[in-house]
Parts: C-alpha cells; structure tokens; sequence
C-alpha cells in the first residue's frame, strides 16, 4: 500500500520542496500550533454552524463537491488570525521554489474550509491544475500547489484525503491509479499536506460519522485567474490594516515581473497604476 512521507514539525521548506519533487506531496507533522489551531477553529464555528448547503447547479458538480460536505471560502474574513497561515515564512518559502521560478509573484488562489460529514462518499480522483487550459498545454509546469491543515485529526474512515504519490511523473495523463498506488494523508490534527497541482488525489469517504475539517491554502502563479475572488470577501477597507504582503497575495497589487528572463504584466491596474496607492 502507498504511504505518503511524513517530516518533523522540524523540516526546512527545502525538505519539503525534495520531497515534493520526488512524490507530489509530503506531510508535515504539527505544522501550526495547537493554540492557533483552537483559536481558528472557535472563529469559524458560526460560519460552519450557519452553512447552506449550495446547489452546483449540475449532478456531476454536486457528485464531485459532496453532499455532506460543508465549503466556504474567504478565510481570512472568517478568522483574523487566518493570515498567520497564509503569510507563514515556510509556507511561503515552499512556494517561492516550486511557483515563484514561472512567474515571480504568486497569489493565494483558494483560502476553504472543506468539512467531510458522515456518510459523504469519496471524491473523484483529480488534479488541481487541470482547471486552467494552461495545464494542457504546458504539461511539465506546476501551476497551482495546495496545502491543508488538519483542523480536526484525519482519519482512514473519516474522509481522509486520497492522494496518488508520484503521479505527477506520470507520462500518460489517462492512466488510473491502481488500489496500491493509492495513500490516505491520515495525520493529527494541526499537521498539513502539500499537494502539487499535477499530483492525483481526491477526498476520502466519511464512514464513520465524525467530520473531518480540512483548512485549505493553495497558491496560484501571479498571471492566472484565481479560483476565488477576494476582492468579494474582503474590502480595501480591511486590507489597509493588513501587511503589504498579504495585499499582494491577495491581489491589491500590480503583477509585474521582468527578471530572470520571465516578461510578464503588468496585470491588476489600478486607473493605470498600481492598487498600492490606495494603502500609501
């Protein structure tokens, strides 16, 4: 049976970068403090407690979302200390070698809660990247990376994640995984998996009753659109009190990039200049 490779708390970003490289997806044990894991969960009770469930509108989205799955997306205006994550020095440092090369500014592309409930089947088994034409074609660039957070323990039979190691190296995009070829990103809570854009993985079923929280961070390169519009969740208002650099993940910036032989943008202007002047 395939295993996913688990590190220390202690791992660099370039240990899990050699991993990723290798497998298309690693885990780090106890990457966020129990602390900030409490703090976080606390913040999003109401907005759990309040959930809807949403009609995708077409059997086979609805199939592949989940019926007993709550989703909600804008974390950082549904828990002030989200941002912590997101502008987490390793996380970054990951996605500054696996992205930044492609495009020298990346975005936050989806900030969610996915919470598997009991009786949710598992999801079909995927790729991230494949939501962009890009990933057609240019099949050897990793054009989105996700991670989650274990917001409550994940578990063989609470839904733990699906994921397919070494899949990204696959040469034949049509090949399905065999059963063997198959692990469950099972860790305590408050560790987290990477998961490449191009590596196989999907939700794992729920028999068991008790819901599985996943804290959803994925980060895009700066010249494609991202899966989520923060500019719905949040306002100029709020963002004025955030760091510059959680401006520029979230896109109140201009995308420019001009080094290293990469010519791209400018993207995002503001009344032709960047959106930056509205934080000076």
């Amino acid at each position: 049976m395939a295993e996913i490779v688990h590190l220390p708390p202690s791992a660099t970003a370039s240990d899990i970068v050699s991993v990723m490289a290798e497998h298309g997806a690693v885990i780090v044990d106890d990457f966020v403090t129990a602390q900030w894991l409490k703090e976080f969960n606390d913040s999003v009770r109401t907005s759990i407690d309040a959930y809807t469930p949403y009609d995708y509108g077409e059997p086979e989205a609805m199939e592949f979302l989940g019926y007993n799955t709550v989703r909600l997306n804008g974390l950082v205006s549904k828990a002030s200390n989200y941002l912590d994550l997101m502008l987490d020095e390793r996380l970054l440092g990951v996605m500054d070698q696996l992205l930044a090369p492609s495009c020298g500014q990346y975005l936050l592309n989806s900030s969610e809660i996915i919470e598997i409930h009991g009786g949710e089947t598992a999801q079909e088994l995927h790729v991230d990247d494949m939501i962009w034409p890009g990933h057609f074609w240019m099949p050897g660039r990793m054009l989105q990376c996700n991670t989650m957070v274990a917001g409550t323990e994940f578990t063989e039979s609470n839904g733990a994640t699906q994921v397919v190691p070494g899949s990204h190296l696959w040469d034949d995009p049509e090949r399905t995984p065999r059963p063997d070829e198959i692990a469950r990103a099972v860790m305590t809570a408050g560790s987290i998996v990477f998961v490449g854009g191009k590596t196989i993985h999907g939700g794992g079923s729920n028999t068991s009753g008790e819901a599985r929280r996943a804290i959803v961070t994925s980060f895009v390169l700066g010249w494609l659109r991202t899966q989520e519009n923060h500019f719905l969740h949040t306002t100029v208002e709020q963002a004025k009190s955030w760091p510059a650099r959680a401006r520029q993940l979230l896109g109140y910036d201009l995308y420019s990039h001009y080094d290293d032989g990469l010519m791209a943008g400018p993207l995002g202007y503001y009344e032709y200049g960047s959106p930056e002047v509205l934080f000076d």
